[in-house]
């Protein structure tokens, strides 16, 4: 087995990212949050709200992960739909644009070991909205509760 010595990314909250109904918590991961561009983000922002899932006419939260891989990028579109599973759509930016990876396989990968600082952080923030009454302030509770740091 490779060893192979990963250095550390950094996860930066960015805010509430609402798509119709959807509201979305957003993060950049990437070793340099600084190379992280505006107009990168614009570019994936039109994706998600273009987006087969329709989120535009769903009312659901969830996060997104902007992950800087090299010079590429993997989109993390997460969303709870209201109870206790996390559900993802994943896309890359392989040729400018992103685009659906498809992953129709059997054992296919899902979270990397950075992503995971997140996703950790996420489901511990939604553990402790379902013990609320889902309520507009307890949703904002939620959408205010973000992670930073190095992963």
């Amino acid at each position: 087995m490779n060893s192979t010595a990963y250095p550390s990314k950094y996860a930066s909250p960015k805010g509430t990212f609402t798509v119709g109904k959807t509201r979305f918590k957003w993060y950049d991961l990437a070793e340099d949050p600084t190379a992280v561009s505006s107009q990168d983000i614009h570019n994936a922002k039109i994706c998600i709200e273009n987006a087969v899932e329709n989120f535009q006419n769903k009312e659901d939260l969830g996060f997104v992960i902007m992950h800087r891989c090299g010079e590429k990028y993997l989109l993390l579109v997460c969303t709870w739909r209201s109870e206790n599973e996390l559900w993802e759509s994943v896309y890359y930016d392989g040729s400018g644009t992103f685009e659906v990876w498809d992953r129709n396989t059997i054992h296919l990968p899902t979270y990397c070991v950075w992503e995971m600082g997140i996703v950790y952080h996420e489901s511990q923030s939604w553990k402790k909205f379902l013990g609320t009454d889902r309520t507009e302030p307890h949703q904002q509770d939620y959408l205010h509760d973000t992670f930073e740091g190095e992963v």
